[in-house]
């Protein structure tokens, strides 16, 4: 009879290791208490130092996101349009989350759609921007150095062009805007004539570590 792994000191051997019908269901610190540990303090270094461009994850996110079994699944594609089958329930929980997305942004579904597995902001923005613009038409977005985003097209040199640094400023022509320094806002008399001069056809407002509210008017 193989015992239940609710109760780990029946379930582990002389080495600390379990027999492999229960290395699927046991918990982590069971399994691999050195990682299990390891864990534990990144949890604890996430609740202390997080980046702007991150979060901590509640538990009800984690058990939304169905992180113990959803990533097992080979889903490329779209709901409907899979390359592997079995994807039933992929493709109703991901058919929810785009109908919840266009919802949340008043958006008709007629003319929008919701991409639901980009890997992180980087492929999303990259996604928006090939949706809105042809290769080489212009944006403009925040300096990385005054608080912006890799993927709102940073360059290495905003004068002299000789590096660029993410794929946005290599199929789209940036230039950034900035910081008045002393005092810590957008520069929004700078940004007008800067986009005056560019012709950008989209100026992004949004950025990974400016702490105050763009002034949309």
């Amino acid at each position: 009879m193989v015992p239940s792994p609710a109760d780990p000191s029946k379930i582990c051997n002389k080495e600390k290791k379990l027999p492999p019908p229960l290395q699927l269901n046991a918990p982590l610190e069971v399994v691999d208490p050195e990682i299990a540990d390891i864990v534990e303090l990144e949890k604890a270094r996430q609740w202390k130092v997080l980046l702007p461009s991150r979060f901590a994850e509640s538990s009800e996110m984690k058990s939304s996101l169905g992180l113990e079994l959803m990533p097992l699944n080979n889903s490329e594609g779209c709901p409907g349009a899979r390359y592997y089958g079995g994807n039933e329930y992929m493709d109703m929980a991901e058919s929810l989350c785009q109908k919840r997305a266009l919802e949340a942004f008043r958006l008709d579904p007629a003319k929008w759609g919701v991409n639901v597995q980009s890997l992180s902001g980087s492929p999303a923005n990259f996604q928006v921007y090939t949706a809105l613009l042809k290769p080489h038409e212009r944006i403009m977005a925040l300096d990385l150095p005054h608080g912006g985003h890799l993927s709102h097209g940073y360059q290495a040199s905003a004068i002299t062009d000789t590096k660029k640094i993410s794929s946005v400023s290599i199929f789209f022509e940036t230039m950034p805007y900035r910081l008045n320094e002393s005092t810590g806002y957008i520069d929004y008399d700078q940004l007008e004539k800067s986009a005056t001069l560019f012709r950008p056809k989209l100026i992004v407002a949004g950025a990974s570590a400016y702490a105050r509210l763009y002034d949309y008017a």
